[in-house]
């Protein structure tokens, strides 16, 4: 059955003068490609342009049964309706507002481009663990029969075995335009800054107190007055005079009394900043931006596909190119097992995932996987086994 991709309303009304219009999606009855049809949109187009047209060497006439309104003063001249975004150049202001006609130039073309292309993308396989992706991808090479022989020029030591070839979609990029957006940019008026100094608090006097001044002086204070006393020595009696007896004590003594400074608060000021006038609002260019919108379908051309070409097996691969693939395979965080130079379950199951998440195609070793891998001097020993222009290739 023939599938109709509908995009509507693919531009906004006031592109079209209120009218929507469709882009009909449809496959193509020769390659399965899906392609726009555009012809119903540019008959469209150029009749609506006819229509709302008028000729730059006609004047517009005016209907029949209009009549004519005849000029007066009190209807604004030209002259007044362009001065809408002038300066103001008088005291007394209009106060009505006037409003200007911005002309929009409809585009020429409301679907800007158009591509399609054909991707191989494994797609929802890459989200399977390794080990139900392998049983996925095994099915798939078990099911499908073999619909080529191996090449009677083949060199000897080469093995050749199916794989999976990634599914293919058509992927269909439409860019269009929603919509004009006119926009008037309005330029501020300019005012030029004066600042100017208020007094908020006259200067004054504030008092000071400062402090006395002490110094520590030391004094002797007699505690016992010299004395003349008898003295005994040998059997003989002597009279001397003893010295008085003194102690030595600290004490603070006030060498500057207080005093009161009287000191000159400054006066305090805040700043204004008066505006004055330089420039007043003007009205800018009308700024034309086409809003444009990107369409994107990916459509299913074909499932995966079984296709036939050289591999590495266990009859033709070297253990230590096979301990490589596992080391390798390892350090991009495929696989965890034994370095073991097998092409068991568990190598094949990491191997497996590699190839989707590469969209490469995947169910065995192959030269590209090796590619792939950054292992091209294994690849080169394989190369020779490449042999062109097989039935299905």
């Amino acid at each position: 059955m023939r599938k109709k991709l509908l995009l509507a309303s693919l531009f906004a009304g006031a592109v079209l003068t209120g009218k929507t219009y469709a882009v009909e999606v449809a496959p193509t009855q020769c390659s399965g490609g899906y392609c726009i049809l555009e012809q119903e949109i540019s008959a469209a187009l150029q009749q609506n342009t006819a229509t709302n047209t008028v000729q730059p060497t006609q004047k517009a006439q005016p209907a029949k049964n209009q009549t004519p309104v005849a000029q007066n003063k009190a209807q604004p001249t030209v002259a007044e309706t362009n001065q809408v975004c002038s300066p103001i150049q008088q005291e007394q202001v209009n106060q009505q507002p006037q409003v200007v006609n911005v002309p929009v130039k409809q585009p020429q073309k409301v679907i800007l481009s158009k591509e399609e292309k054909e991707i191989q993308d494994w797609g929802e396989y890459k989200k399977l663990p390794p080990q139900e992706l392998l049983k996925r991808i095994s099915t798939i090479l078990n099911t499908a029969p073999i619909q080529a022989r191996p090449p009677a020029n083949a060199p000897v030591g080469c093995c050749y075995g199916k794989l999976v070839k990634p599914p293919i979609y058509k992927e269909v990029v439409i860019k269009y335009v929603e919509k004009v957006d006119v926009k008037v940019q309005p330029q501020p008026a300019k005012f030029e800054t004066v600042e100017k100094k208020i007094l908020i608090r006259p200067a004054y006097h504030k008092i000071e107190v400062i402090p006395p001044k002490y110094e520590v002086k030391e004094e002797k204070i007699q505690i016992v007055p010299p004395r003349v006393v008898w003295k005994y020595d040998n059997g003989i009696f002597c009279k001397v005079e003893v010295p008085g007896e003194y102690v030595t004590i600290k004490r603070e003594v006030m060498v500057e009394p207080p005093k009161c400074v009287k000191k000159l608060v400054p006066a305090q000021y805040i700043t204004v900043k008066v505006k004055k006038l330089v420039k007043d609002a003007q009205c800018s260019k009308p700024e034309e931006k086409q809003i444009v919108k990107t369409i994107k379908r990916k459509i299913l051309v074909k499932g995966p596909q079984v296709v036939f070409d050289a591999v590495l097996c266990n009859v033709n691969f070297r253990p230590e190119d096979v301990k490589r693939v596992q080391e390798k395979l390892k350090e991009l965080g495929y696989y965890n097992g034994p370095i073991t130079g097998q092409l068991d379950e568990a190598t094949m199951a990491a191997l497996v995932k590699f190839q989707v998440d590469h969209n490469l195609e995947a169910g065995n070793l192959s030269i590209q996987t090796l590619q792939a891998l950054g292992l091209n001097d294994i690849a080169k020993n394989y190369m020779k086994c490449e042999i062109q222009n097989l039935q299905n290739k």
